[in-house]
């Protein structure tokens, strides 16, 4: 079963499809998160917009290119400072950093 579209954005990297949204999160006492998955939902981040979360939660099979043990894992988010307001230009920054461990913020 594919991810749902209606009422989500598209994006795609390299040829990989993904969906992005921003919702609360019923778990985690309806705080926001920045939530991305790929088609074929081997890639699933979430991200917690506030400005001060450092971190990213990868619940895929996959990251960086290679299979995980698809366990929730946290990692440091690709950029400086944390994101307070999700823009297309991060989101496709982001998944590059999911697909292929992108260059950070900073990197040459």
């Amino acid at each position: 079963m594919g991810v749902s579209v209606k009422g989500r954005r598209r994006i795609s990297y390299r040829g990989q499809n993904f969906v992005w949204w921003v919702a609360p999160d019923g778990d985690d006492c309806d705080r926001i998160y920045l939530n991305i998955v790929s088609e074929d939902k081997s890639i699933v981040l979430a991200y917690r917009v506030d400005g001060e979360s450092f971190y990213i939660i990868s619940k895929g099979r996959r990251l960086h290119g290679e299979e995980t043990s698809g366990k929730w894992q946290r990692c440091a988010i690709p950029f400086r400072e944390p994101l307070m307001v999700v823009t297309p230009e991060a989101v496709a920054r982001i998944i590059a950093w999911a697909v292929e461990r992108g260059k950070k913020d900073g990197d040459e």
